[in-house]
This record gives structure tokens, C-alpha cells and sequence, in this order.
């Protein structure tokens, strides 16, 4: 059954890919005050960390060619232990989608338009989200590339402009911080965001590329994303040090710090501008998913008319889904960085065991190539 008939290119692939990782940028806050000026250092350590589990996607990908995730686990472990899990990835994807529109609707209300209530502003980008998902995958990822160029071009700009109050002894010391404390650090950002480009796999069917250059693309998405969030976090320890664990949104301080030609300030706007679309994308992209992977679950070949019922929980769900941003805050340090990983490490790794032990992806191959052969 296909719910979504639309095609993708590799490049739409590679930059959604890339833009739903600087778009997380934001969530260095949850591992900076643990390994402070090191903080840069984790983004390294979790890229090396998260290529094995990269190489776990792109396996399942290639034994399952044309099945996203719900198909995969409906094929390894049968109708009943396929549901199971399936639901357990839908409620994963729904909750990626709520905390990141809690996220957006927090940054909003305390930085921009204090005197709007917060439900007003999360009701309005869930629906702006809405109306990007109701025309499909490729409206959904087609200005992922303006997006990422766009913050490329804000990032230089910002890091030009910022020269003359970086403090480059801010780095130091290198690796003075107990050995549980980059080991927590790593775990976060392994998990938070590059562990979430599973949910990537429920639109891999979709793109139009072959098997053998998925990785590549895949990869690429990846790298150029990862160097982004380098960069955004090595720019910020240089301009705030130690100072920046005591930020909930350490990039948007060190623009408040910046002026440009000795007239131009404010340079937050930019960051605001740019944090606003990126998660709307980042939005954008999880509820589509969360649709898709529901209208898998139910067997219904369109998700359209279940748009709006799900935008309506996703609202609610968004305000109910942690009580404070202090609560945020512990829960994304403590909790996530344990929990996740079911979903983005163990449950895929387990998946690929099964297939290969029931030697699925050969029998997936036989039946392409008697189908070739006829």
C-alpha cells in the first residue's frame, strides 16, 4: 500500500536531511552546562558515535527496497508483533512533533511576543504546518536547500561579525572534565538530534535514487549538518565561555552581544528569523511523517482527511507534555538520552538481526529477480 505517491530527489533528501539537524541546534542548551567549554567537542564525538548507527538505517533501507519503517516491521515480525511496535513508533514520531512545537511556541512567547499567549502561537504554527503536509513530501522538503543556504549564509555572517568579542582561550582547557560527563554529553546529542534521522526512514521509498548512492546522500545530509551545529556551538563558546550554561538559548545571547559596523545591532533578529523557520520546517516534517506512519498503521491510502484531527492532539499534546522548562530542561539531560534509544538504536539493530536471520532481505531479492527475470 502506498500513501504517498510522490517522488523526491537525492539533493531534497540530503538538505532535509541536513536542515533537520541545524534546526536542533537550538537543543545544545541540554549538554552545555554539563561539559562547558567542550561542548563543541561533543558534536564531533556524537557524529563518530551515531555512524554505526547511521550504518543500521541505510542497512535496513537497502533490505527493504521501496518499505519504510512501518512495512519493515510489519515484514520482520509479523502482523501482530509489526503492530506492536509500529505503535510504539507512531507515539514516538507524535511526541518529536509536540516538543518540538513546544519548543518553537516557548522561544516565541519569552523572546518575541511576550503578550501573546503561548497556546495562540502553537494553534497557529501547527496549523501553518498543516497546510505544508496537506500537499505532500515534496512540498513538505522543497525549500529544505533555501533553508540551509539561508543559515549558512546568517552563520558566516555572524561569525565575521563576532571576531572582534571572541575570546579563543575559551576552549581551554581541552578535556578537563570528568570522563562521565563526555560520556553523558555524547549520549545526548547522539541521541538528540542525530539518532533522530530514523524517522527518515519512513520517506527513504520515496526518494528517487539508487540503492548504491543512498549512502552517499544520506551520509552527506548528515556531515553538512553536523559541521553546521560545529560551528553555531564552537561560535558560541568562543563568544560566551562558561557563561553559556547559564543560557536556555545560548546562539540567541551571543547575537544579542553582536554589532555589526558599529551602527547595526540586534543582531538576534537573524537568529529569530532563522530558529522560527528551521523549526517550522523540523515541524513540518515529523507531523508528516507522524500522518504517514498512522495512515500505514490503519491501512488508509490517504492521510489528508486525518490532518486536522492529529494537528488538534498535537496542539494539546504540546502544552501538556511537560509541565515548566526547567522540567524540559532535566528531562531532556536525564530521561530522553536513556529512552530514546530504544527507538533509534536498539529497535532498528534488532530489526536487522531478525531480517537477516530469516533471511528476509534474500528472499526480497530472489522474488525482485524472478520478477526481473518474467
Amino acid at each position: 500500500m502506498k500513501v504517498e505517491k510522490a517522488r523526491i530527489s537525492p539533493i531534497q533528501f540530503m538538505f532535509a536531511i541536513a536542515c533537520f539537524i541545524r534546526s536542533s541546534s537550538l537543543l545544545s542548551a541540554f549538554f552545555a552546562p554539563i561539559i562547558k567549554q567542550d561542548a563543541w567537542l561533543i558534536v564531533l564525538m556524537g557524529m563518530v558515535v551515531c555512524l554505526p548507527v547511521l550504518w543500521v538505517f541505510l542497512s535496513l533501507a537497502k533490505a527493504f527496497p521501496g518499505l519504510n519503517l512501518i512495512e519493515i516491521n510489519d515484514t520482520v515480525f509479523g502482523r501482530i508483533g509489526g503492530k506492536i511496535i509500529s505503535t510504539l513508533y507512531i507515539w514516538f514520531f507524535f511526541t518529536l512533533t509536540a516538543l518540538n512545537l513546544r519548543d518553537l511556541g516557548n522561544f516565541i512567547s519569552k523572546s518575541i511576543m511576550i503578550k501573546t499567549p503561548q497556546l495562540f502561537l502553537i494553534v497557529i504554527f501547527i496549523l501553518i504546518c498543516a497546510w505544508s503536509v496537506y500537499y505532500g513530501l515534496e512540498v513538505v522538503t522543497r525549500y529544505s536547500i533555501v533553508f540551509i543556504i539561508i543559515s549558512s549564509i546568517i552563520l558566516f555572517i555572524t561569525i565575521i561579525a563576532s571576531l572582534n568579542i571572541m575570546h579563543f582561550n575559551n576552549f581551554l582547557p581541552i578535556l578537563n572534565q570528568p570522563v562521565m560527563s563526555y560520556v553523558h554529553s555524547t549520549n545526548i546529542i547522539s541521541t538528540i538530534p542525530f539518532g533522530e534521522l530514523v524517522v527518515f526512514l519512513m520517506i527513504i521509498p520515496n526518494v528517487d535514487v539508487k540503492q548504491k548512492k543512498l549512502s552517499r546522500y544520506f551520509l552527506g545530509g548528515f556531515l553538512l549538518g553536523g559541521l553546521l551545529v560545529l560551528l553555531v556551538i564552537a561560535r558560541d563558546v568562543s563568544i560566551l565561555g562558561n557563561t553559556m550554561m547559564y543560557f536556555s538559548l545560548p546562539s540567541y545571547e551571543s547575537l544579542r552581544l553582536i554589532t555589526l559596523f558599529d551602527t547595526l545591532g540586534h543582531m538576534e533578529i537573524l537568529y529569530a528569523i532563522l530558529l522560527i523557520s528551521l523549526l517550522f520546517f523540523k515541524i513540518s516534517i515529523l507531523f508528516y511523517i507522524s500522518l504517514l506512519a498512522l495512515s500505514h498503521w490503519l491501512r488508509i491510502e490517504n492521510y489528508r482527511p486525518v490532518i486536522l484531527p492529529c494537528a488538534a492532539l498535537v496542539a494539546a499534546y504540546s502544552i501538556i507534555v511537560f509541565e515548566s522548562d526547567l522540567q524540559h530542561m532535566t528531562i531532556g539531560r536525564e530521561t530522553t538520552p536513556l529512552f530514546w534509544p530504544l527507538f533509534e538504536m536498539l529497535l532498528p539493530l534488532i530489526t536487522l538481526i531478525i531480517a537477516y536471520i530469516r533471511k528476509i532481505p534474500k528472499k526480497i531479492k530472489e522474488k525482485q529477480k524472478e520478477a526481473a527475470e518474467a
